[in-house]
């Protein structure tokens, strides 16, 4: 196709927005309902793998030494336990720092009952282990329980097993929730551009009667896809963030009283403006060059007789 063509065809496609308001304002309409929810499905979705990545950091693992290990034997156990794969972190707890802390969550009696043991920790060495992932969280209390000079492992694989649960959950139903917009918004955009080339269609039949080929009556109307699908992605994007920031606001208070700290918009704005674009861009281009396909198919031996 020639450059001449080419700029043709788009300056045509961008006449056909103009001309067909309407359609076009449906179009965006559709564009930005899916998108919206989309983005609001991923956002639910990042923020509640936050919230349970900052419980899975309080359900460590905690190794407590035998007391006759030696201090060369527990640097040993730690090396052992750093080398597990799904280990992120090993810091040590001395048994006297734990007691410590023990007698600062007692009450003051017992506190004052216990303080005789302040200078003799009954408490064991231990090492506080947190894993990078929860699916693997049981295999790795089970490596850790082979090794020597430990006195007792504490853990807990229950909450360890529902919390990988709750997140594979999610994360199915965000990838399901955008996978259902996206072919919703595909059947929406392909029947809104049917209608429009319904309405087009004399002007369809001459530019086939004088020789037009598929590719030249398609151009324009995936053109018009694609400009559609930009801006959609653009004020979804716009839109998403104007919720977010509210309901951030809005739900101040019980994040606070959670202690979660909510998923910065910045940091995944970019992320959501690339699936925009990629969305818009296939739901509007696509949609319309499906239309047009289809069309062109099946009525495409009837053009010249309109």
């Amino acid at each position: 196709m020639k450059i001449d063509s080419l700029g043709y065809l788009i300056k045509e496609g961008f006449r056909s927005i103009k001309v067909n308001k309407l359609m076009t304002l449906a179009s965006v309409g559709v564009l930005v309902s899916c998108m919206l929810l989309m983005g609001c499905s991923v956002l639910v979705s990042e923020n509640t793998n936050q919230m349970l990545n900052q419980i899975e950091q309080e359900n460590v693992i905690m190794v407590f030494m035998d007391d006759n290990a030696t201090e060369e034997q527990e640097q040993s156990v730690r090396a052992s336990i750093e080398a597990i794969d799904n280990v992120k972190s090993v810091s040590f707890v001395s048994k006297e720092n734990a007691w410590k802390d023990q007698l600062a969550q007692m009450g003051e009696a017992q506190a004052e009952f216990f303080k005789n043991y302040a200078d003799d920790s009954p408490l064991p060495d231990a090492y506080k282990v947190i894993v990078k992932s929860m699916d693997e969280f049981s295999s790795t209390v089970a490596s850790i329980k082979k090794l020597d000079y430990i006195q007792n492992v504490r853990e807990n694989s229950s909450l360890a097993k529902k919390l990988a649960q709750i997140k594979h959950a999610v994360n199915i139903i965000c990838i399901a929730v955008v996978a259902l917009l996206f072919a919703v918004s595909i059947f929406i955009i392909s029947n809104t551009v049917r209608v429009a080339i319904y309405s087009r269609r004399l002007e369809i039949s001459i530019e086939k009667s004088v020789g037009a080929t598929d590719a030249f009556v398609r151009m324009p109307f995936v053109v018009e896809g694609t400009v559609i699908g930009i801006f959609s992605a653009g004020l979804s994007l716009l839109v998403v963030w104007g919720i977010y920031e509210l309901a951030i606001k809005k739900l101040a208070t019980l994040i606070s009283v959670l202690n979660f700290s909510a998923v910065p918009f910045n940091s995944i704005w970019w992320i959501l403006l690339l699936a925009f674009l990629a969305i818009g861009i296939s739901c509007g281009a696509g949609g319309s060059a499906l239309s047009m396909n289809k069309y062109l198919k099946h009525e495409g031996s009837e053009l010249n007789v309109a």
